[in-house]
């Protein structure tokens, strides 16, 4: 199976380095012409499936992105890592707060202020392509649309974790498309 992931458009919270996180912030401008060169990235290939976030930003993205070739499957899992209290914080005071806790740590279990773990990230991401995998054969095309965080999640499912480093070292961009071969 082929399965391409593709991070939201701009918003204007991407620009004031602003946790997002479950916060549903629209696309801006730069967003939505993001958003349609994704589409033109993607117009040669044929989809079975094309699965998005239903947080505004990445549903934004996908209705530009594929039109009506394709219906949008619009499933929870694939929302944005919860920043708790600190949605809404440019993100270098949300960190502060963590001293001495890493909040990108794989091991950890919980962490305050509602912030959620990379390990129940991976969780969701595992459950997700475990359900693509049984769903759609293996010559399958399947587009998914989410957030930054969680396609780290998604990539380090499909490609392994090689821990801390590896996480901060994968990012996509927004509007930026990565293909992907699941077995």
């Amino acid at each position: 199976m082929k399965l391409y992931l593709a991070r939201h458009g701009q918003t204007d919270w991407n620009v004031e380095h602003r946790a997002q996180g479950r916060t549903d912030v629209p696309l801006n401008k730069i967003g939505k012409k993001q958003a349609e060169q994704l589409r033109e990235n993607i117009k040669d290939i044929k989809f079975d499936a094309v699965y998005a976030s239903p947080l505004k930003r990445a549903a934004e993205t996908a209705q530009i992105a594929i039109g009506d070739r394709n219906e949008i499957v619009y499933d929870d899992r694939l929302v944005e890592r919860s920043f708790g209290d600190f949605e809404g914080k440019v993100l270098p005071s949300f960190v502060q707060p963590f001293s001495g806790i890493d909040i990108d740590d794989p091991e950890l279990n919980e962490i305050p202020n509602g912030v959620e773990t990379v390990k129940n990230m991976l969780g969701r991401a595992e459950t997700l392509i475990d359900d693509l995998k049984q769903k759609y054969n293996d010559e399958a095309n399947i587009l998914i649309v989410t957030h930054g965080s969680f396609s780290k999640a998604i990539h380090f499912y499909v490609r392994g974790f090689g821990g801390i480093a590896s996480w901060r070292d994968f990012h996509l961009e927004n509007g930026e498309i990565k293909e992907y071969e699941v077995r």
